[in-house]
């Protein structure tokens, strides 16, 4: 096969984030895109969604590129100009601004339903096909093209196949993709607060000896997403605590910080997992997003990571698709993906325990990390997923 930039026929499978990304920029460049989803379109209502993402700026250059950012209800963006993190009972504590690094902003909280509904309507529009409500139960090559077998028996024949279905990616697993996996014997509980004092555009997080816990801002002043990533015994005991036990803990938990809180939603848990695709591509069948990789959401970069593979994924159509550039590509995003995995485990091992001696040296890193001026721009670039 050689390079070609003629305008391909592509199937992606999967209507999140990442896979609609996908699909609105392929389309963009002028291949014919089918987008498969075997559920429903995405909607929001008005209430805030549970599950939220920190999108850092490169995320949000390609949803403005796209045509997206633009059409985001500004009342259900929280943009954010600082973070504080800190180590209960400790010492330990460092705070970032967006000013010193003379930017206007860290990034934005958004709702994973309500931007998935943006890209949905937009995807319509630029003329991507839009398929709910179907699922792909068969893949096969044929020759040099791929042919797509739904559960309504249509059958479909298409260049290449992109995979952003989950992290459970039933296409990776009928492709047989080797898989690395280990449990972080966490869950992650997540709801929406009321918060008595205005979050004031900070992204706060504190260090548990069982995990950390993040209040995320919301578009609303004394709105903020909770994600609570506790070990897996802490977790079970926080999910069948009633709702005013559960927030006494938690209000412990904070101190004080947002002052008084308030439960506005349902609380919802997850179990955290690290997985890595061994292979991301398989002949014309490529894998991303979480079907690619999933890391632990300590700094919120999963969302981060997968568009990062749709941005070095369009620049492949663009210039040109070839085994030889997918093969570029894969090795790119891999290693992107292995230094945040290896960054995430190294956060979380490095903060978990209550050990003093532990306890000391991560007070002692939190503390020169805030007053070692080149140390602590280099983490504010971090943060900002440069």
């Amino acid at each position: 096969m050689k390079q070609t930039n003629k305008r391909q026929v592509i199937a992606v499978i999967g209507g999140g984030m990442i896979g609609l990304s996908a699909a609105v920029g392929l389309r963009q460049q002028g291949h014919h895109v089918y987008l498969i989803e075997r559920g429903a379109a995405p909607q929001f209502g008005d209430e805030p969604e549970l599950r939220v993402s920190a999108l850092a700026h490169h995320s949000r250059a390609l949803l403005n590129q796209l045509g997206v950012w633009q059409q985001l209800p500004q009342e259900r963006l929280g943009p954010y100009t600082g973070m504080q993190v800190w180590d209960t009972d400790s010492f330990g504590a460092i705070e970032f601004h967006a000013a010193e690094v003379a930017v206007d902003d860290l990034g934005a909280i958004v709702e994973n339903k309500v931007l998935e509904h943006v890209l949905w309507q937009h995807a319509l529009a630029v003329g991507v096909q839009l398929l709910a409500g179907e699922e792909v139960i068969q893949h096969q090559r044929q020759q040099e093209q791929m042919v797509l077998t739904l559960a309504s028996q249509r059958q479909m024949t298409v260049d290449y196949v992109i995979a952003a279905d989950g992290a459970a990616s039933p296409t990776r697993e009928r492709e047989k993709l080797p898989l690395t996996f280990w449990s972080y014997e966490q869950s992650g509980i997540v709801a929406v607060l009321r918060t008595e004092l205005p979050h004031q555009g900070v992204a706060r997080q504190v260090f548990l000896p069982t995990g950390p816990v993040a209040w995320l801002p919301l578009g609303d002043p004394h709105l903020v997403g909770l994600v609570w990533s506790a070990d897996q015994p802490a977790a079970e005991q926080l999910l069948a605590l009633p709702d005013t036990a559960f927030m006494h803990q938690l209000q412990a938990s904070s101190d004080q910080c947002l002052g008084r809180l308030e439960l506005v939603s349902a609380r919802a848990a997850f179990p955290l997992k690290m997985q890595y695709a061994q292979r991301w591509v398989s002949d014309r069948l490529l894998v991303i997003g979480d079907a690619a990789h999933a890391i632990h959401p300590l700094a919120g970069q999963g969302a981060n990571l997968g568009f990062g593979d749709v941005i070095d994924l369009l620049q492949v159509f663009e210039q040109g698709v070839s085994p030889r550039s997918l093969r570029a590509w894969e090795r790119q995003r891999k290693a992107a993906a292995v230094t945040m995995i290896a960054a995430m485990e190294g956060f979380k091992r490095g903060f978990s325990g209550s050990h003093p001696a532990l306890k000391l040296i991560r007070g002692l890193g939190l503390k020169a990390g805030h007053h070692i001026r080149p140390l602590k721009r280099f983490l504010i670039q971090t943060a900002l997923g440069h």
